[in-house]
């Protein structure tokens, strides 16, 4: 292996590592008020959504449109995952719903 890509590498490691650890040494003692223990519980379901509704808005072709397997799998998971609350069916039901559509269309 090149020096370049070892040094790549080991870069890459203390960047990442860095970006996780810095926030726990910096914040080791201190005590978050309100705002920002709110701010921080909602970062997870920003992250979440930031991956997913691309995904269920734009089709394997790259067009928007609502024709979109994804789109329909999506909804209709989410009505039936309200309606019946047990992950594995819901899970199960999306497979299927997904695999359904994206046959018919």
């Amino acid at each position: 292996m090149s020096k370049e890509i070892v040094l790549t590498i080991l870069f890459m490691t203390a960047v990442t590592y860095g970006a996780r650890v810095i926030p726990f040494i910096l914040l080791r003692n201190m005590s978050l008020g309100g705002f920002w223990k709110s701010f921080i519980s909602l970062v997870p379901v920003a992250l979440l959504a930031a991956l997913v509704i691309p995904e269920l808005l734009i089709s394997p072709e790259n067009k928007i449109g609502l024709l979109n397997p994804f789109l329909i799998a999506g909804i209709s998971t989410f009505i039936f995952a309200r309606k019946v609350p047990n992950l594995f069916y819901s899970v199960l039901f999306g497979m299927l719903v997904f695999w359904g559509v994206d046959k018919i269309i």
